[in-house]
């Protein structure tokens, strides 16, 4: 007797699918897991990461029983989505224990990391306890390049090594990179490397500031300009932003609530001290899950959802729209507040649109 099976359906697919089922309910569907800020690189770019060695920073981490309650905790909320990022995730010690116990409770599992601590024994471990997928990020596609980035001799070497460890697991691997001042010119290379081991790969041209406070990281963006102009130089990225305009056309002005980004409607953001927060740079308002329930804290930063604004902007006379990233993640980080919109991400935006409208109105079918 045949049996057709069951036909294979992607993450991004099953996700649309359980959106469509929750009509616009808010419900705790993925999360973002930060189990730890340390890193075993140096990038000169980093948002976040704390010396691989950092008593201090260790000492801020959640033990295992606490991460492993943070875990029950999104679990039993009905969270299904999991991504475990850093830092350096595998920098610790009781990483496999506590991957193999997010398994056991049904989580799919992304798994970030820069591949350069990656071992035979644990791509074994991943291949054994398979994640939904591994995303590595790759800084530059020669060492040269890449080591000026991250700061560490022979650490080109150790990723390409953690690549090859992933793939010859037979685990879903996807490239990405942050583009710099320092690697911009060998996105090519990069994007053609991908190409060639058969793998998915992303870019972002846009760079955060740390979460110290610190904006020495910035001297290494891009310009407005150049970032918008990696989307002519890739037609797909185009292609993507103009069915993204033309299925929000025309477009509206920002709401008059603070938190319009969807920050917080299906996915939560929990650091490695075990506090809840929107999402992953909007760290402000958060939520001590150790002090507390995860339900506490989803009805906590519910709230925050429905607040106004408070100061006069221009985001809400703004028809940007939704080719503009603006967010109170980006004011948080630049500005100390949630609303003061940010130029950098407004100039983005701005020219990202007139591209775009200029671009459809150049298509043989015009929107």
């Amino acid at each position: 007797m045949e049996c057709d099976g069951c036909p294979e359906i992607t993450l991004g697919e099953l996700g649309d699918e359980l959106r469509m089922h929750l009509q616009g309910k808010r419900h705790p569907l993925g999360a973002s897991f930060e189990l730890t800020e340390r890193c075993n690189l140096q990038c000169i770019h980093c948002y976040i990461n704390q010396p691989a060695n950092s008593r201090q920073a260790k000492a801020g981490e959640l033990t295992r029983r606490e991460a492993m309650r943070v875990l029950d905790e999104l679990a039993d909320a009905g969270c299904l989505f999991l991504l475990l990022t850093g830092g350096e995730a595998l920098l610790r010690l009781d990483f496999e224990d506590l991957f193999r116990y997010a398994k056991k409770k049904g989580f799919l599992i992304t798994l970030f990391t820069n591949g350069t601590l990656l071992t035979s024994r644990q791509a074994d471990f991943l291949a054994d306890w398979r994640p939904q997928n591994v995303e590595i990020t790759l800084y530059g596609a020669t060492a040269e390049t890449y080591e000026r980035v991250t700061g560490v001799p022979g650490s080109f070497a150790r990723c390409m090594r953690g690549i090859d460890l992933v793939l010859h697991r037979g685990l879903r691997l996807s490239l990405k990179s942050v583009l710099l001042r320092a690697n911009r010119r060998e996105l090519p290379a990069m994007k053609a490397m991908a190409e060639s081991l058969g793998v998915t790969y992303r870019f972002d041209g846009t760079l955060w500031p740390r979460l110290d406070g610190t904006q020495g990281v910035l001297d290494q963006r891009l310009a407005p300009a150049e970032v918008v102009a990696l989307d002519e130089e890739y037609p797909e990225r185009q292609s993507e932003y103009a069915e993204l305009y033309k299925r929000f056309y025309p477009p509206r002005p920002r709401s008059q609530r603070v938190f319009s980004c969807g920050a917080g409607q299906l996915t939560v953001h929990v650091d490695c001290s075990g506090r809840m927060s929107l999402c992953m740079m909007a760290r402000r308002p958060s939520y001590d899950l150790l002090r507390g329930s995860f339900d506490g804290g989803w009805g906590m930063l519910g709230a925050e959802l429905s607040r106004q604004r408070s100061k006069p902007s221009r985001c809400t006379d703004c028809d940007v729209g939704v080719l503009c990233n603006q967010c109170p993640g980006w004011s948080q980080l630049v500005h100390g507040d949630d609303e003061t919109p940010v130029d950098y991400i407004c100039e983005i935006g701005r020219l990202r649109t007139a591209q775009t409208v200029a671009a459809l109105a150049a298509s043989p079918v015009a929107a």
